[in-house]
């Protein structure tokens, strides 16, 4: 037995030495294309199905369609995540109009559908194909009225912007990592102008952050919109040209109070830049006081 685990950790290390040394030897673009053929060959091979789960105390009926989906949907999550209860404090409530920027397949859309009532509309904005038509699809089967979803990922201009093919979409960083799909893109301020002003933005675009908020910048300065952004710190945010302090400093030369919390915390702070918060992945949560 001993000989056989030990011939199987062998057998492990060489694979992953033949793998390191395809990578040093290979170019980088063959590299790219074998990762890629490898994601759609995985997704290729996944079952979707139906499962019904209970999502910030509501139920829901949700289509998993990859692996992806299948990880994050695919079991019960019934408390309400904290930037929710935070935002319901303020003006996520009946009636609000909400931006959801980077929506993937839409079940923190539909949470906060239920925060909005029918008086209310949620705006979800996911630029993956594969995302998008599944969005449509849970938003169907849970007769989501309340919630419009629009292909397109959120920029600082209207321009076609290339993304990738992964499950958890990003726009490509250039290096064409994960793949190029050409995708539309939209502003904030230009679906404030097709939707009315938002109560609530609510930001989630793996490191595309400064780009959605440049974007917005008329909106956020007009009707002052309670904002979430998941910033990616490390992970995106720095390489599409943004930092914390950037968009902290923007965010308070609009009149804005700032607060923030990170994924081992279950409630929101007071900001702070010397935070040690600011070095990872963390949420920030932007609100005006009511006058």
């Amino acid at each position: 037995m001993l000989a056989e685990v030990s011939s199987e950790c062998d057998s492990c290390a060489t694979a992953m030495n033949i793998r390191r040394a395809a990578k040093s030897v290979l170019p980088q673009s063959v590299t790219n294309q074998i990762r890629v053929a490898a994601y759609r060959w995985t997704l290729r091979r996944f079952q979707p199905y139906e499962v019904r789960r209970c999502w910030a105390a509501h139920q829901f009926n949700l289509w998993i369609s990859d692996p992806t989906s299948e990880s994050w949907y695919g079991h019960d999550s019934p408390e309400v995540p904290p930037e929710l209860s935070f935002l319901a404090q303020h003006r996520l409530r009946p009636g609000a109009t909400v931006f959801d920027c980077g929506a993937h397949q839409c079940v923190i859309a539909m949470v906060m559908a239920k925060f909005v009532g029918a008086a209310g509309k949620v705006i979800a904005v996911e630029a993956s194909p594969l995302n998008y038509e599944t969005a449509l699809r849970n938003c169907r089967m849970n007769e989501a009225s309340n919630v419009t979803v629009i292909q397109a990922a959120v920029s600082d201009n209207l321009d076609r912007i290339e993304f990738n093919v992964r499950g958890n979409g990003q726009v490509d960083d250039g290096t064409g990592a994960w793949g190029k799909i050409s995708v539309p893109s939209v502003t904030v301020d230009e679906l404030a102008r097709r939707h009315g002003p938002p109560d609530v933005l609510f930001v989630d675009v793996e490191g595309f952050e400064s780009k959605v908020l440049r974007g917005g910048l008329d909106t956020l300065s007009r009707h002052r919109p309670d904002c979430f952004f998941e910033m990616h710190v490390g992970c995106g945010l720095e390489k599409f040209g943004g930092s914390v302090a950037a968009i902290a400093d923007s965010l308070h030369e609009l009149g804005y109070g700032l607060w923030m919390s990170s994924p081992a915390l279950d409630a929101f702070v007071p900001f702070s830049g010397e935070s040690a918060m600011v070095t990872e992945r963390f949420f920030l949560i932007a609100t005006v006081a009511a006058s």
